[in-house]
């Protein structure tokens, strides 16, 4: 099932609540100050989304995040925002900022040849456009450098980005060259470009080499430095200009578009703002058409979409003694669900375990699974229902996202002045005279398409005045069976990207608000349309049409259907990977990884192989969380934990094991044998005593949670020595990744700070290792390379002596994933 998809797919932000709950992410854009799908309370289209200041309490806006594998075709970058100047009472100007940045990544969207029902069939495929509109500018980066800058930039230079000291400078590639000195810890340098671990220094531009080096005859710098210390200070191309690329560059789901700008409306405050926006320049509708055909031929476990029909199903309230062993009765009475709606796979997968039931029907090939769900229906009197509803045959219908359920494409005909002129006469701004010259437009549009259907579904235009309003917008997505009925809506308009003076032109009269008088507030909003305006810089590239007109998806719930149908990781992967493992436990972890892992961005092949090959090297074939054993000698001691050991190397000679082989132990005296404890190849003089090593190495008792030397350790050592996937050490180590466990996935249990043995359970070991993955930003570090696998090493167990297996571990499994 891993193959079954062609793409990736991501949300461009994290959710701060219940995670991946795609009905929940819908409704959540109700959140934004303005910019709904499909169109503005001025009854113009709008073909994206907005996230700002608002929606910050909803996701987590910190970057924005490719929403599938794709490339990069252009982008734009300004050097400072640009700024608009209106007139403004008193008189003066008032200069507002507004981000014209943006990336724009072509997508391919096809099935997989294998899943036709003939091998000889072609399936159908569909380019998309994802575009990330108004984005950080230049200046905000130069002063925000420790800021992730897009791979797709190039690499202009780079920042030592060791963990506490400096970075050598050897005479030789290679770890055996001598140190010449010691770069400063974010000194920014530039290094030849070259293969393998260690570059060659061209230039210091910040910071400083100590001691000094002494340049070259030719000027050049001496010396070599671990490219994996090193962070790439990307650079974009050119500034103030689209740059449109000749060979698109690859990026996947998940990786780093850039970050919101500013923008500032006249009649508003400054504020970050990103606009997502998707769409297509080919014939949508005859592929909706031709998938749909296709769809005919997938197996029955693709269907990965659940649909409720509107007066056929009813939800069963919940009672306290509703559960596995009484579940509830198909023949009990409920409440009429009075709308239709569809539900992914993967909000049905997130329920907790409770609010999941399968009934084993004797007797019968089916099972029926009942779900919990609330917050999703309504009843016929419009008032909010919850409770349990089940799935059963020819009243709930399983299907496939290639068959597109409920989708329905709309192409526009109107223009914008006419468009305009209706929602003007409908909020009563037209004088008299004006309603007459606009008749003709006014009669024609009647709202247009979307009131439509708004109508037929009964969503919005809550006052029935026959235009749609802002609020009536946020009001309608703010419940999940509208805002589902908006986002399935494909609509074929010009874009707004698209400059054409004479459309813009047409509106002047419109927006006169003196007869025969030029609006300078307009006059100066033209302006900035025109200087957002890029679609003629690509115009027949890269498949960019010439006439401006495209089919534009809803971004968020394009993306939902295809999450459910994706799993990460399949079974014969995990057997591949875990060829020893126990299958009820490697099928365990695999369901729980396929469950929670896109919530921590880890769903590349590149990010997986890197987890897993970390996982393996941790915990082996077990897939058990484990805990440290801490069996070290008295050398090791005073090397591995010299922070500690260093001042008390009297008491590393007194916990640190001491041995001999069994060649020297044999030629030992019988008396002095017998104090000698043999243990496989050794024979053990002292054993090690790992629990009081661990109260001295991981004392902790700050307020900060971090190491303390305190002369015979701690208890909370103890408490917080490593455990888990990935095993985590240290006390604020445990409450970030608590936190964050808590932020992501809030329906858990998660207690490790209090309860760090809940680290040993396979589910939290495994949630531990994806939390730890994410607050280190280890997804950032994941390439296809086995530098990347050192680099995440390094984060993982520094001094661990497994290097070379964790990258051949990487190199084994990011084949499975390949082959």
């Amino acid at each position: 099932m891993a193959n079954n998809r062609t793409m990736n797919w991501a949300y461009p932000f994290p959710h701060k609540g219940t995670a991946t709950n795609p009905l929940q992410y819908l409704t959540g854009l109700a959140n934004a100050s303005g910019g709904y799908y499909p169109t503005g309370g001025n009854g113009l289209w709008h073909g994206g989304v907005h996230f700002d200041q608002n929606t910050a309490t909803v996701f987590d806006q910190s970057s924005v995040r490719c929403i599938a594998d794709g490339e990069v075709i252009a982008y734009k970058v300004d050097s400072t925002y640009p700024l608009s100047e209106y007139a403004d009472s008193p008189p003066r100007i008032r200069r507002c900022p507004f981000s014209s940045g943006f990336v724009l990544v072509k997508h391919r969207l096809s099935p997989p040849q294998g899943n036709s029902v003939s091998s000889a069939s072609v399936p159908p495929s569909l380019i998309l456009y994802s575009l990330y509109m108004h984005l950080q500018d230049w200046a905000t980066y130069q002063t925000s450098p420790n800021l992730p800058r897009p791979e797709f930039w190039e690499a202009e230079s780079y920042i030592v980005d060791t963990k506490n000291q400096g970075l050598n400078i050897r005479s030789a590639p290679d770890t055996n060259g001598a140190i010449l000195g010691m770069l400063t810890k974010g000194a920014r340098v530039r290094v030849e470009p070259s293969e393998g671990s260690f570059r060659k220094l061209l230039s210091i531009i910040s910071g400083a080499a100590e001691p000094p080096l002494n340049a070259n005859s030719d000027g050049s710098l001496p010396g070599y430095v671990a490219f994996s210390l090193l962070k790439a200070q990307n650079e974009p191309k050119a500034k103030d200009r689209v740059v449109v690329l000749d060979q698109g560059i690859p990026i996947k789901a998940g990786d780093l578009i850039g970050h919101l700008g500013v923008y500032q409306n006249h009649n508003d405050m400054a504020q970050p703002l990103m606009h997502l926006e998707v769409f297509s320049c080919e014939d949508v509708p005859s592929f909706i058409a031709k998938s749909r055909t296709w769809a005919h031929a997938l197996p029955d476990s693709d269907k990965t979409l659940l649909k409720v029909h509107k007066n056929a199903s009813r939800l069963i309230a919940h009672r306290i003694d509703i559960n596995a062993d009484n579940p509830p009765k198909i023949s009990e009475g409920g409440s009429e669900i009075d709308v239709d709606l569809i539900i992914p796979q993967a909000l049905l997968d997130d329920l907790p375990a409770a609010n999941k039931i399968k009934v084993v029907n004797m007797g019968t090939p089916q099972d029926t699974r009942w779900w919990r769900l609330d917050g999703l229906f309504e009843d016929k009197g419009g008032n909010p229902i919850n409770g349990w509803l089940a799935e059963q045959d020819l009243i709930t219908t399983r299907h496939s996202p290639w068959e597109w359920p409920d989708f329905q494409c709309v192409e526009d005909t109107d223009s914008p002045a006419e468009k305009l002129a209706y929602a003007f006469h409908i909020k009563g701004i037209l004088s008299t005279e004006e309603q007459h010259k606009y008749r003709t437009q006014i009669n024609k549009t009647d709202g247009g398409p979307i009131l439509t259907i708004a109508r037929l579904y009964n969503i919005v235009d809550t006052d029935n005045d026959g235009a749609l309003t802002s609020d009536e917008i946020r009001t309608a997505i703010g419940y999940p069976w509208r805002a589902q009925v908006l986002g399935q809506l494909i609509i074929k308009y010009e874009s707004e990207w698209f400059w054409d003076q004479s459309k813009w032109d047409e509106l002047d009269p419109l927006m006169e608000e003196v007869p025969g008088q030029p609006n300078p507030i307009w006059q100066t909003e033209k302006k900035r349309i025109e200087a957002l305006s890029w679609w003629k810089e690509l115009a027949d590239k890269h498949g960019i049409n010439t006439d401006g007109k495209a089919w534009h998806f809803h971004p968020t719930w394009l993306i939902a259907p295809w999450l459910s149908l994706r799993e990460l990781i399949s079974s014969s992967q995990m057997r591949e990977i875990f060829p020893d493992s126990a299958e009820a436990k490697r099928e365990e972890v695999r369901r729980l990884f396929n469950q929670y892992a896109e919530r921590f961005g880890i769903d590349t092949p590149e990010r997986i192989s890197q987890f897993f090959a970390q996982i393996k090297a941790e915990v082996g074939y077990t897939l058990l969380g484990k805990e440290e054993s801490l069996w070290y000698s008295v050398e090791a001691l005073k090397t591995t934990f010299r922070r500690y050991f260093g001042v008390y190397p009297e008491e590393a000679e007194e916990l640190g094991y001491k041995r001999v082989t069994l060649k020297e132990y044999n030629t030992l005296p019988p008396a002095v044998q017998r104090s000698y404890t043999v243990q496989g190849r050794y024979a053990y003089s002292q054993l090690p005593q790992p629990e009081e090593i661990a109260k001295r190495v991981y004392c902790c008792n700050t307020e900060a949670g971090s190491f303390a030397l305190t002369k015979g350790g701690c208890e909370e050592g103890l408490m917080y020595k490593g455990k888990g996937f990935i095993q985590l050490t240290w006390k604020s180590n445990y409450e970030a990744v608590e936190n964050i466990l808590k932020e992501k996935l809030p329906e858990e249990l998660v207690d490790i700070v209090a309860n760090p043995d809940q680290l040993l359970e396979t589910k939290i070991g495994l949630l531990s290792a994806m939390g730890f993955w994410w607050i280190r930003n280890l997804n950032d570090l994941s390439t296809d390379s086995t530098e990347s696998t050192d680099s995440i090493t390094a984060v993982v167990n520094l001094h661990t002596n497994s290097y070379e297996k964790r990258r051949n571990y990487f190199t084994a499994i990011y084949q499975v994933f390949q082959s």
